[in-house]
């Protein structure tokens, strides 16, 4: 895994060191990397970090040849470098894998049920919940395993129901519970109050018809609701807070989204149950939820207003709202 960040100021193109010296050779040094076109290589913990003084040609023919030498295909980004556009087509161009948040999200099903239950007032095991997906892979299976033991029922919405078969055998000999698989695009979720889509596409997602006031996940990518009588809630990314064993050092990482960031630390290829071990061992936990049909965000947050509060997100030029009512009444977080 390699981190690239954007140099913005001087201090940036300088290694620690560097940063002792006179202000005399620290210009030096900062106006010849400048001028050259030389990134700065850091090695902060077991992470590398490619410092880029500007992106021109050059600099991307040096970024070339360092993900050659490192023989990567994946990179954490910086917000600074994620609106360069021309960096993000290279790297595109490259196939190399730009991590998004997304690979944790799916991970992390279980637990937006839980905060969305806890954040609306509601109990998990009291609701029907419906499931979203045309695949079925390890991490697809063991996650409605998972969320069968906190729901008290699952539809599952697919063009392809055999390739649930196995599941809902296992399902109903560990639970008793019954998985409802079909491929009703009209009926399967209008008892739902949170809807996960695992992987339906926007084209196939236009089909579907959803109860007025239902919460949707998107766990694949940015999509929104098309249909008409919709009011509800669409959630297409979340955040959580950066554990405290990852906090040294951060300076130099701090123009990085914490939720890729930590994404970076554990991606790899492995089993799902070795992934969920190591989020429950971090104490991972779900901050906020945005959507962006009607501009809103889902959030955990110690002020106390009866008036909705704007919040700026930065890099999609929109607006998000929440209400948090009064910590005496039961239902701490009432969402407009």
């Amino acid at each position: 895994m390699l981190y690239f960040d954007l140099a913005i100021y001087k201090e940036e193109l300088l290694t620690d060191r560097e940063k002792s010296f006179p202000k005399f050779f620290q210009n030096i040094i900062y106006n010849f990397r400048k001028i050259t076109g030389q990134v700065l290589k850091l090695k902060i913990n077991d992470k590398k970090l490619i410092v880029l003084p500007k992106i021109n040609r050059r600099i991307l023919r040096k970024v070339d040849k360092i993900l050659k030498v490192d023989v990567t295909k994946n990179v954490c980004i910086s917000d600074e470098l994620k609106i360069k556009e021309n960096f993000v087509r290279f790297l595109n161009e490259k196939n190399i894998n730009i991590l998004n948040g997304r690979w944790l999200f799916k991970y992390l099903a279980t637990d937006i049920i839980d905060f969305l239950c806890v954040q609306l007032g509601i109990r998990s095991e009291t609701q029907e919940i419906s499931i979203l997906t045309n695949e079925m892979n390890l991490l697809i299976y063991e996650t409605i395993k998972k969320l069968s033991e906190k729901v008290k029922n699952i539809n599952i919405l697919t063009k392809n129901p055999n390739l649930f078969k196995k599941l809902e055998e296992d399902i109903y000999e560990e639970n008793g519970m019954i998985l409802r698989v079909t491929d009703d695009l009209k009926r399967a979720t209008s008892k739902s109050n949170i809807i996960l889509n695992l992987n339906f596409v926007q084209e196939y997602l236009d089909k579907v018809y959803f109860s007025r006031n239902s919460i949707i996940v998107n766990f694949e990518e940015k999509l929104k609701i098309n249909q008409k009588s919709f009011n509800g809630r669409v959630i297409n990314f979340y955040h959580i807070n950066l554990p405290k064993k990852f906090l040294n050092n951060q300076e130099r990482f701090s123009r990085f989204d914490t939720t890729i960031l930590y994404e970076s630390y554990i991606y790899k290829k492995t089993v799902p149950k070795n992934i969920w071990n190591e989020i429950e061992l971090d104490k991972i936990k779900i901050d906020s939820l945005e959507g962006i049909k009607r501009n809103y965000k889902i959030s955990k947050n110690n002020s106390i207003s009866e008036k909705p509060k704007e919040i700026n997100y930065i890099g999609e030029n929109l607006t998000f709202f929440f209400i948090r009512l009064d910590k005496s009444k039961k239902k701490s977080y009432y969402i407009t």
